[in-house]
């Protein structure tokens, strides 16, 4: 299985590619698009968000002026809520029980600037909190909701009051329970932390699953397309076919490099270029938001793991995910005749990488978190290590000996297929005609 002759076409490939319009406008596009992305990024929050200390025009005219409030709860008074809702600024009209219901309604519906809060209680469904506003759309559904809102918590604590609970012990009797489920002696995790190790094997994930459909699809073309322009009859005069297919993958897989680091460097430089005016307009944005300290301690833990080795291992699996899928999109290339039939041979080779995408990524969401038997299936099998691997190095729930071994498996089946692929694609460099199937492969191989 000579090779001699590969650095020829990885150069040739390489240079054609780069000059093809595709390449070219395809690269213009994203670029723009990363741009865009990192500058909304940047600034949107502090656009959307109001001036400190200003109210702005919509709610200034949605602002309710009269609360008419029905209590028939049973338990507590429509008195028991005039301060609450005077203190809002607003005129408080009360009554107990359902006689004035019909009439507030009207009121409300047929006025302006006013919300009417009732408070019901049925056996089956139990307390409920009710605001209607105005027809006129005099008071925005957020403001009609807030008093709502309102009304809601001043009930939770006035009932406990009512049936005989200290005032002292109502915010121990209100305060929220939360279920953690952790592995013995380890930390559980915050929200943030949960979140990231939702989000981080999505993005990783869908950054090689699209290098591997986009490029995947463009080494299957080429290699087609010599066989249909009889270019490859030239190249077999001064080439070996294994070296063609070699040269071939190398080149497409750089190519697939340098403008994924092209796409990184816009996005860095893009980021670092809108920082200065994103953070002076998020400031305000960000202001009384508690778990913005959360998420930054969160991914300050994370980028804390990283080092040259760590750096070097996610490299690594990157480039064997990609050459094990490029092996296989240049084999499915070889076995057609015509570049028209591409398409259809490929998907095969598309349902493959979907479902070491999925298997990657879905098993995050799972009760577990991500800590189950398909989890851990789909770090040593080399359809889904190359999406899983860098994630569960990230966020720690890989050491390195078990990356390794990962790396190994991955490594292992590239060889495999590599000595597979030149096998049979000796034999189908030069054939034409009827596009042969997947399980003719291995008859090829055997000869």
């Amino acid at each position: 299985m000579n090779a001699y002759g590969w650095r020829s076409i990885f150069k040739f490939t390489l240079v054609q590619q780069l000059k093809t319009k595709s390449f070219i406008i395809s690269s213009i596009v994203i670029s723009v698009l990363i741009l865009a992305m990192v500058i909304l990024i940047n600034t949107l929050p502090g656009l959307l968000a109001p001036a400190a200390g200003t109210v702005d025009d919509t709610q200034q005219a949605g602002q309710a002026k009269t609360i008419y409030f029905a209590d028939a709860s049973g338990i507590t008074a429509s008195s028991d809520f005039q301060t609450i809702f005077e203190e809002l600024g607003t005129t408080f009209i009360g009554s107990d029980g359902q006689d004035k219901v019909e009439e507030y309604t009207n009121t409300v519906r047929n006025g302006s600037n006013s919300v009417f809060v009732l408070l019901t209680y049925d056996e089956a469904t139990g307390y409920k909190v009710k605001s209607m506003r105005p027809l006129d759309g005099s008071v925005s559904p957020d403001e009609a909701n807030m008093m709502a809102s309102v009304a809601s918590s001043a009930f939770t604590e006035l009932r406990l009051e009512k049936l005989g609970l200290s005032k002292d012990n109502i915010p121990s009797a209100i305060a929220p329970i939360s279920i953690v489920n952790t592995i013995a002696g380890e930390e559980e995790m915050t929200f943030a932390q949960q979140m990231i190790n939702s989000i981080l094997p999505m993005i990783t994930s869908l950054i090689l699953f699209v290098m591997i459909v986009l490029y995947g699809q463009l080494i299957a073309q080429s290699v087609a397309m010599e066989k249909t322009s009889k270019v490859i009859d030239t190249l077999l005069i001064s080439t070996r076919p294994l070296a063609i297919i070699i040269g071939k993958i190398l080149a497409i897989g750089m190519l697939s490099l340098m403008q994924f680091i092209g796409f990184i460097l816009v996005g860095v430089i893009g980021f670092v270029a809108t920082l200065p005016l994103g953070m002076g307009l998020t400031s305000q944005a960000l202001a009384g938001v508690d778990d913005v300290g959360e998420f930054t301690e969160a991914f300050g833990k994370m980028f804390s793991q990283f080092s040259p080795l760590t750096i070097l291992m996610i490299l690594v699996i990157f480039i064997l995910g990609f050459l094990f899928y490029a092996l296989i999109a240049g084999l499915i290339g070889a076995t057609v005749s015509r570049s028209e039939d591409v398409n259809s041979a490929m998907q095969p080779f598309a349902i493959i990488g979907v479902v070491g995408f999925y298997l990657a990524y879905f098993p995050s969401f799972t009760e577990d978190g991500g800590q189950g038997m398909l989890k851990t299936l789909s770090y040593y099998l080399p359809l889904s290590s190359p999406f899983s691997l860098p994630s569960g190095m990230l966020t720690g729930q890989l050491d390195m000996l078990q990356v390794l071994i990962g790396v190994l498996i991955l490594a292992a089946f590239n060889v495999v297929i590599a000595l597979f692929v030149a096998r049979v694609y000796e034999q189908l460099i030069l054939h034409t005609g009827n596009r042969i199937k997947f399980g003719e492969l291995f008859g090829l191989a055997k000869r």
